[in-house]
C-alpha cells in the first residue's frame, strides 16, 4: 500500500471515530431545544395543544432513541417535534 493510500485510509478512520461520538453529545442538546419549543409554544395563546402535546411525545421518543444509541434517528424524530411544535402556533 502506497503512502497516499495509508494516510487517506488513517484519515477515514479517524474521521468516523470522531463523527459518531459527536452526534451522540448533540442529542441531549437538541432534545432540551425540542422541549424548550413545546413550553414556549404551550404558554403562547391560541396554540393547538393537542399537537403541543404530540410534540412533547416526540421529544420524548427522540430521547428514548438517543439512549438506544440511534442518534440519527433522535436527531431526525427532535427536528419533527420541534417543526409539530412550531406548526401548533396560531
Amino acid at each position: 500500500m502506497n503512502r497516499f493510500a495509508r494516510s487517506a485510509l488513517l484519515a477515514g478512520t479517524f474521521v468516523v471515530l470522531t463523527v459518531a461520538p459527536a452526534l451522540a453529545f448533540h442529542c441531549p442538546a437538541l432534545v432540551k431545544e425540542c422541549e424548550a419549543t413545546a413550553d414556549v409554544v404551550a404558554k403562547r395563546d391560541g396554540s393547538d395543544r393537542a399537537a403541543v402535546e404530540a410534540a412533547r411525545k416526540g421529544c420524548e421518543e427522540a430521547m428514548a432513541l438517543h439512549k438506544q444509541g440511534k442518534h440519527k434517528d433522535s436527531m431526525v424524530r427532535a427536528g419533527e417535534a420541534i417543526a409539530a411544535a412550531t406548526k401548533a402556533l396560531k
